[in-house]
């Protein structure tokens, strides 16, 4: 597999009417109809809490994404909480909006070996090899899986050359993504979900132009649009049906 390097509730209205014979007009009181509609609202509010629920349940009946991030020891910013804002919050709610399944973040930091790889190397392809043997151990070390729906990835505070923020392989386990642009880290991930530079897209948005999480290369001229063009969202859907 070559490796890909990334350079700098619907409202319901049910209405049920029954008559047997002939049907006389019935008058009700106004204490009647004060009833009527308190059980019409009892109703309506059962129907919906059973459609919400059956919906949660259709959502959380694919196996979730784990996102197993670690942190290289020269990241400078010491919050988990603040990473997850800036580079991961509005991923998850890209990424849940059309694969229709959790994702789980799992922040690990102080790992010897796997948090201090030196990552700085001209050479990517000698430098992939060398970050998956070390992931790999660290995954039998830990007995963690290597499947579809588990991604590793190891986040760094610089770039890992000149004009390098990232690399992964499609439809691996495992990468690199630089914290130097907020979205090095859904570009790789993405490409670890199936999706390609092809399919992604520069989008003219509220004024201005915008790239889509894969776009090959990054230009500072445009801004983020912070999600995935339609055409990779379909492509990484399909790959995950794979992973009921």
């Amino acid at each position: 597999m070559p490796m890909l390097i990334y350079p700098t509730p619907r409202l319901l209205l049910i209405r049920v009417m029954a008559c047997f014979g002939s049907c006389t007009p019935i008058k009700y009181s106004r204490t009647s109809k004060n009833m009527f509609k308190t059980i019409a609202r009892s109703l309506l509010l059962i129907a919906t809490f059973t459609l919400c629920q059956a919906a949660l349940a259709h959502d959380t009946s694919k196996r979730p994404l784990f996102f197993f991030l670690l942190i290289h020891d020269d990241v400078k910013e010491t919050s988990n909480e603040r990473l997850a804002e800036d580079y991961f919050v509005w991923l998850i709610k890209d990424l849940e909006s059309f694969t229709g399944r959790r994702v789980h973040l799992q922040f690990v930091r102080n790992v010897p070996d796997v948090t201090d790889f030196q990552y700085k190397n001209e050479n990517n392809d000698q430098n992939y090899a060398a970050w998956r043997s070390e992931i790999n151990q660290y995954l039998i070390d830990q007995n963690l899986p290597q499947n579809g729906t588990s991604k590793y990835l190891l986040l760094t505070q610089d770039k890992l050359t000149a004009s390098t923020l990232g690399f992964a392989t499609r439809n691996g386990h495992t990468g690199i993504a630089s914290l130097e642009t907020f979205t090095a880290p859904a570009h790789e991930l993405g490409h670890m979900l199936g999706g390609t530079h092809e399919l992604a897209e520069v989008i003219y948005k509220g004024g201005w132009w915008c790239e889509t999480n894969l776009v090959a290369t990054r230009q500072a001229v445009r801004a983020n649009c912070y999600f995935y063009s339609d055409k990779n969202k379909q492509k990484i859907a399909s790959n995950l049906s794979e992973f009921p």
